[in-house]
């Protein structure tokens, strides 16, 4: 069974927005109470952009639509015609181009409003004003979502007023999939698998070094192993972050895990898990010989603050800390920007 973890609403809306590359979310919820930030409150902030839309209009566009029809309109489509014809019936089937506001930009907004409607911690009120939006969007479908539906959001002049609804919705679904495959979910926290957070981590903070600092350039690195011999069978090497100062010889490793107890117990004795010191320290070992090296293991705050330092040469440190997610986001905002300071 897998451990899990409880992880405030709030802090779990900044992950996810930094996941996917868009803290301007959070910078807009700057002077809202971060207890406050709940699950029912952001689909408010959904609601209210979507009045927005409505005020502003639904965009529209040509959609190609095949129906069955006695009058002859667009391309008659033979295939899908002949039962109709050898049948004798007056009816043939065509295809033909229709302006509409049935398109994927409305459909996911629908979407997103049912599965609001659909959700049982949500407040009624809440609900309530969902199904009333869904009501003045009577033309447009409502099609099951997947995280795959939100990939094609491009925006261009006619619809970029779609920009923050379709972000905000993106993030409910992402929460209603995590709240769905552990079955736990509350107005105030969640309770996800180590497996689901350390995805949702790695490239929390990948992002996160990406956008809030301009001294390094930031990747994830694929290494090969400095080994002869048939390299077929070598497990691949891939850093989470990659930091490399953009004006002087340093670089540094950045390494998330997600785990309920960052210490393993050998015949009583604690320690840090071997698998990741080991790994972390081989990263560090295939780097250029000539640059200053931090390797830094992340890990969620467990109830005892670790902030250790290693030194392996006068060029290459290891370090081994850990972040409070149950903290205020300024805390953690500040943390983060410590640890590569």
């Amino acid at each position: 069974m897998e451990e899990l973890f409880k992880v405030p609403i709030r802090n779990l809306f900044v992950l996810l927005s930094y996941t996917d590359n868009m803290p301007e979310l959070i910078n807009s919820m700057n002077a809202v109470d971060e207890d406050l930030i709940t699950y029912d409150f952001i689909c408010k902030q959904f609601l209210k952009e979507v009045e927005k839309v409505n005020r502003r209009g639904l965009a529209k566009d040509y959609v190609a639509v095949t129906e069955p029809t006695n009058r002859l309109a667009g391309r008659m489509v033979m295939e899908e015609s002949m039962p109709y014809i050898i049948s004798k019936k007056p009816i043939v089937v065509c295809e033909k181009d229709e302006y509409t506001a049935n398109i994927w930009l409305n459909q996911l907004i629908k979407s997103t409003l049912k599965s609001i409607t659909l959700n049982q911690y949500v407040k009624q009120e809440t609900k309530v004003h969902s199904f009333k939006y869904m009501e003045l969007m009577p033309e447009v479908e409502a099609p099951p979502i997947t995280k795959s539906s939100f990939a094609q959001m491009t925006f261009g002049r006619h619809n970029v007023h779609y920009n923050r609804v379709l972000q905000i919705a993106l993030l409910l679904h992402e929460m209603t999939l995590l709240s769905h495959r552990n079955g736990n979910w509350s107005l105030f926290s969640a309770q996800l698998d180590e497996r689901s957070l350390n995805g949702i981590f790695e490239k929390f903070l990948f992002n996160f070094y990406k956008i809030e600092q301009k001294d390094y350039r930031v990747k994830a690195e694929g290494m090969q192993w400095k080994l002869e011999g048939k390299k077929a069978f070598l497990p691949g090497m891939r850093t989470d972050v990659s930091l490399t100062h953009k004006n002087k010889p340093e670089k540094i490793i950045v390494d998330a895990k997600f785990y309920k107890d960052i210490f393993q117990v050998h015949y009583g004795k604690l320690s840090f898990r071997s698998d990741n010191m080991y790994q972390l320290f081989t990263y560090l070992m295939h780097q250029e010989q000539e640059l200053n090296l931090r390797g830094i293991l992340i890990y969620p705050f467990n109830g005892s603050a670790v902030d250790e330092k290693y030194v392996w040469n006068e060029r290459m440190t290891m370090e081994v800390v850990t972040l409070d997610l149950d903290g205020s986001w300024k805390d953690i905002y500040h943390k983060l920007k410590q640890v590569i300071s």
